[in-house]
Order: C-alpha cells, then sequence, then structure tokens
C-alpha cells in the first residue's frame, strides 16, 4: 500500500510539472505576441497601403494603355507591377513584424534553389517574355487575321503565356508566345488589300488574247476586286495539251472578303466561258475519261479531236456577261467576317527588315 501510493504521488508530481511547463510555455507565447502586437499592426497597415498602390498602379498602367490601344499589353504590364509591389510590400510587412529578419538572407536562402526553379519555371519565363517583346514590338494585333504554320484564324488574345487564336471554324487555339517568336508567321491583314490567284487551263484551238480580254471584262464588274491594280490574266504554263493561264487580282485582306470575291470570280469566268463556248477541262482529262469508258478512239485521233469544229461553236462575245454574279454575304456572326481594326490595316508592320526577322512576322509585298 505505501508503494502504491508513492506511484500515485509521482504521476501527481510529474502531471502537475508538465502543466507549469506547458503554462509557462503559453504564457511566453502571449507576451511574445503582445510584444509583437506593435509590429503586427504597423506591418499590417505598410502591406495594407503597398497593397493598394499596387492596385491604383495596375489600374491606372491598364487604363492608360487603353486608351492608346494596347489592351495586352496594359493587362500584361498591369498584372507584372501588381505582383511586383505586392512581393515588395510582403518583405517590408515581414521585416517590420519580425526585426531579426534580413531580406537579404532570405533572397539569399531563394537563391539556392534559383537553378531547379530556372528549369521548372523556364517554358513559363520563356513565354512571358516572348509575349512581352510581341507586344512591343508588335508585328500583330488583336484582331488581325495570321497564319501560323497550319494554323489560320483572328487574334482574340495575346496573354502572358500565349496567343489565343479563333479559327474561321469557329474553335480557340491556344499557341504558345515562343513558338510565334521563333515561328514564321504571315500577317493576312498587315496591309489594307492583298493578292490572290486562280489558274485555269484553256485548249490550244483558243485565241488568247480573247481569252484574256473576256477574263479581264468579266472581273473588272466585281465589286470584291480593286480597280488599282487592274486584274492581270497571263500565260503562265504550256502544258503538254493545253494553256494555262494565271489570273491575278487585289482585294481587301479580310478573309470574308477573300471568300466571297473568289466565289464570285470563279462563277463569272465560268459563265463567261460558256456563254462564249470556251471549254476550260484539259483535252487530255476528256480522252482519258473516254479510255475508261472502253471508248478506244481511232489511231488517227488526237485530244483537240473530241471537241466541236471551231465552225460549230458559238461565236465568242467580248462582253462576257450582262450582269455580275449575285454577291456572296457572309452572315456577321461568322468567324470569317471578323473585321480587324481600321488602323490594324493602316498601319504597317516595321519596316526594319532585322526586327521583322526577329519578330518571326512574314509579310508578303506587292510584286
Amino acid at each position: 500500500m505505501p508503494a502504491a501510493n508513492g506511484d500515485e504521488l509521482d504521476k501527481t508530481t510529474r502531471f502537475v510539472d508538465g502543466w507549469q511547463v506547458a503554462w509557462s510555455r503559453i504564457d511566453s507565447w502571449v507576451d511574445g505576441f503582445f510584444g509583437l502586437l506593435p509590429n503586427l499592426i504597423v506591418g499590417t497597415v505598410v502591406f495594407a497601403i503597398l497593397l493598394l498602390v499596387a492596385q491604383l498602379t495596375s489600374s491606372t498602367l491598364r487604363s492608360s494603355f487603353r486608351r492608346r490601344e494596347r489592351h495586352d499589353l496594359g493587362e500584361m504590364v498591369s498584372s507584372s507591377s501588381f505582383w511586383v509591389i505586392t512581393l515588395f510590400g510582403t518583405l517590408i510587412a515581414l521585416t517590420i513584424i519580425l526585426p531579426t529578419l534580413n531580406p537579404g538572407d532570405l533572397v539569399a536562402s531563394l537563391g539556392i534553389g534559383s537553378i531547379a526553379v530556372g528549369f521548372a519555371f523556364k517554358d513559363i519565363l520563356q513565354n512571358w517574355l516572348a509575349g512581352l517583346l510581341i507586344l512591343l514590338r508588335q508585328p500583330f494585333r488583336r484582331g488581325d487575321q495570321i497564319r501560323v504554320g497550319e494554323i489560320e484564324g483572328t487574334v482574340h488574345r495575346i496573354n502572358q503565356r500565349a496567343t489565343l487564336i479563333r479559327t474561321y471554324d469557329n474553335r480557340i487555339v491556344v499557341v504558345p508566345n515562343a513558338d510565334i517568336y521563333t515561328s514564321s508567321v504571315i500577317v493576312m491583314t498587315a496591309y489594307p488589300t492583298r493578292r490572290l490567284t486562280l489558274d485555269v487551263t484553256v485548249g490550244y484551238d483558243y485565241e488568247v488574247t480573247l481569252v484574256r480580254n473576256l477574263i479581264a471584262n468579266a472581273l473588272a464588274s466585281l465589286d470584291e476586286v480593286e480597280k488599282s491594280p487592274a486584274p492581270q490574266v497571263l500565260c503562265w504554263e504550256l502544258g503538254p495539251t493545253s494553256l494555262a493561264l494565271r489570273i491575278r487580282w487585289w482585294t481587301r485582306s479580310q478573309r470574308s472578303d477573300e471568300v466571297a470575291g473568289r466565289s464570285r470570280v470563279v462563277q463569272a469566268i465560268k459563265e463567261t466561258f460558256q456563254a462564249n463556248g470556251i471549254d476550260p477541262t484539259d483535252p487530255q482529262i476528256v480522252l482519258t475519261q473516254h479510255l475508261k469508258m472502253d471508248e478506244a478512239p481511232s489511231a488517227s485521233a488526237s485530244p483537240t479531236a473530241l471537241f466541236p469544229p471551231r465552225s460549230e461553236r458559238p461565236a465568242p462575245n467580248p462582253v462576257s456577261r450582262a450582269t455580275p454574279p449575285e454577291r456572296l454575304v457572309i452572315p456577321p456572326d461568322d468567324p470569317e467576317a471578323e473585321k480587324p481594326r481600321e488602323q490594324h490595316c493602316q498601319t504597317p508592320i516595321e519596316s526594319k527588315p532585322e526586327t521583322r526577322a526577329r519578330s518571326g512576322a512574314a509579310v508578303a509585298s506587292r510584286d
């Protein structure tokens, strides 16, 4: 019994000692908290002030760039400035709250893992710098229509990491800024107008000058075809059984104008050929089709013999048609109908060749 009482007394003594140690520790924490309370209040106030400064600075920069029509650059600069000021305010607040903390030592301690962090964030930093250079040099802007590799569409937004391109079938493609900066980019809307081409073939028994004049007259009546420079109909290649003609005309740079203009040009040329008895089909193709149908021509037959004689064809009419084809209208909500702002087309890309080469923008100039 005396031994049991002694064990219980020892347990009670150890419990009381442990409680006293814990209470003294809590008491020291409370004293330390009240000792740091003034620093905590001052540090919190300083952090709140610097956070407000960061927000005001970010808002001011964003508004300033918006007035200059530089929305994407304003978003990037304002966001970066906000986080830089916030980080600076955090370091100042920690220094006030914990006087023993040295920001230099903190930066040095973070520098221990800088190599690992650099490898981890290499792609992020690379895309951020590429995006900043694109926005500063402006090889293209929001609203421009560009082609990057196999991707073609309208620039929807340029942010810190990537460029968002809205394709003509209404999809968003996210392209990393580093890929755009190091690749060849074709800016379709760099200038107000651009040139389109179309190849057709006619048989050798047709008068070339007459065919060229008929095509030129057909294109002259179309609104989508620019009057200056005038359309060109060029003799382009001598084929085995036909003459290849290349038709070149200028139209407005927007995708909707290209689609509508090309459709009307093809229709106008087709109806002109039909009205004047001109067959644009390659005679060799017609001969091949006959052979596949087991209609063996005579040994003396030639590709041109498959066509009716010139005397049996309708007389050519230099006036190709009374009225141009019906105008094709692209719906306004179609992605192809999206038009960039006028200043995009009026402001050409930087004229220095080395600048365009570094920015990765390739723009075709008029011949």
